[in-house]
């Protein structure tokens, strides 16, 4: 794989170079966005967490908290609490500091691999959708991630719920063999979407970015993933998001992650600020 491709980038981008012992540091990018982006900040904590946790152990649940507005041209530092390391699991916390302020912290627990009952709502992907998208004559929307990822919406009138966004994700090159890779760069793009299905219920999801702007002020409170199976994310994965609740200046949204054979390998939850501009 070349070093100069994206997804190296990316995997370089999440990476922490280790400080201390439990204390590591990582870079910020700006998006263009005014805010360090939340998915790299779960990213990068994710990727410092298992920086201490013993090989063979893959993580299986992550819940943060988003507590401050980060500086784009600020370095984080994460600082790792070996909270427990089990025969079976261990748990880790992680605090995300900037200008000596926490301003993000994370909860996530690993486990070893074993054998035991398996049950999921599998989904069937319409087998001609995502040959249709990439055949499609119609652009690929551009996003904030484009030079990391290929990412298809599933056009409104297509989508399988109404109160979802929907689309086909993967990165642009190949990724490392290594789980660890592919559960922190799942988790950084996860948080891509989620919000945005809170606005659907209202018609909010159809406004320009200059009228999204000008009506909404919008920011994540908190984010969780559970990963059920192992997946690549260099291959084409399917996500649902859709709207849960919106009240009290909230919405909350849930989302769904399917590899191409339709098992569901990662859950999301997330609610943010969700304030109408007067």
């Amino acid at each position: 794989m070349s070093s100069g491709n994206s997804s190296s980038q990316l995997i370089e981008f999440l990476n922490c170079e280790a400080l201390d012992l439990n204390l590591f540091r990582g870079q910020s990018r700006d998006f263009k966005t005014g805010q360090v982006f939340g998915g790299q900040v779960l990213g990068q904590a994710i990727k410092a967490a298992y920086n201490t946790v013993e090989e063979g152990r893959k993580i299986h649940s992550a819940h943060a908290y988003f507590l401050l507005r980060g500086d784009v041209k600020a370095p984080i530092i994460y600082e790792v609490d070996r909270s427990l390391d089990g025969g079976s699991f261990s748990s880790r916390r992680v605090v995300a500091i900037q200008h000596g302020r926490q301003m993000f912290h994370l909860s996530a627990s690993f486990q070893k691999s074993e054998e035991g009952l398996d049950h999921h709502r599998s989904w069937v992907p319409p087998k001609d959708e995502l040959k249709s998208a990439l055949d499609s004559d119609v652009p690929v929307e551009r996003h904030f991630q484009s030079e990391y990822f290929d990412v298809h919406y599933v056009p409104r009138d297509k989508v399988t719920r109404e109160d979802s966004i929907q689309y086909w994700m993967k990165t642009k090159h190949p990724l490392p063999d290594d789980m660890a890779s592919h559960h922190a760069v799942l988790a950084y793009i996860s948080d891509m979407g989620l919000l945005q299905a809170t606005l659907v219920p209202h018609g909010l999801n159809k406004l320009t970015r200059s009228e999204h702007k000008e009506k909404l002020m919008m920011a994540s409170l908190d984010h969780a993933i559970w990963f059920h199976r192992d997946f690549r994310i260099d291959d084409w994965l399917f996500y649902e998001c859709r709207s849960q609740s919106t009240s009290n200046g909230r919405g909350l949204a849930f989302g769904r992650i399917y590899d191409g054979a339709g098992n569901l390998v990662a859950s999301t939850s997330q609610e943010g600020l969700m304030r109408l501009r007067r």
